[in-house]
């Protein structure tokens, strides 16, 4: 049975990683935006492409996030694991 402590840190993780891996995404489809942009010499192509960076940024940030977010939570479960033996 896992504790309240553990659950809320396994809805933490669920949460930064689902929309770690949509900002991730999205970043990838505005960055691709942004480099048609220059190919057809659109005036701005570089702030699309610096905006589709930052999101590939915040989505890889959010992924590392839910990574200690879930190991919080393995840590708390092998801890209540080695109390009850």
């Amino acid at each position: 049975m896992r504790s309240q402590r553990e659950k809320k840190l396994i809805t933490k993780y669920w949460l930064f990683g689902g929309s770690g891996a949509m900002l991730l995404g999205s970043g990838l489809a505005v960055l691709l935006h942004g480099s048609k942009l220059r190919d057809v010499n659109a005036d701005p192509w570089f702030w699309v492409s610096t905006g589709g960076f930052a999101l590939i940024m915040t989505g890889l940030g959010f992924i590392g996030d839910a990574n200690r977010f879930r190991t919080l939570a393995d840590v708390l479960q092998e801890l209540d694991k080695r109390a009850n033996s």
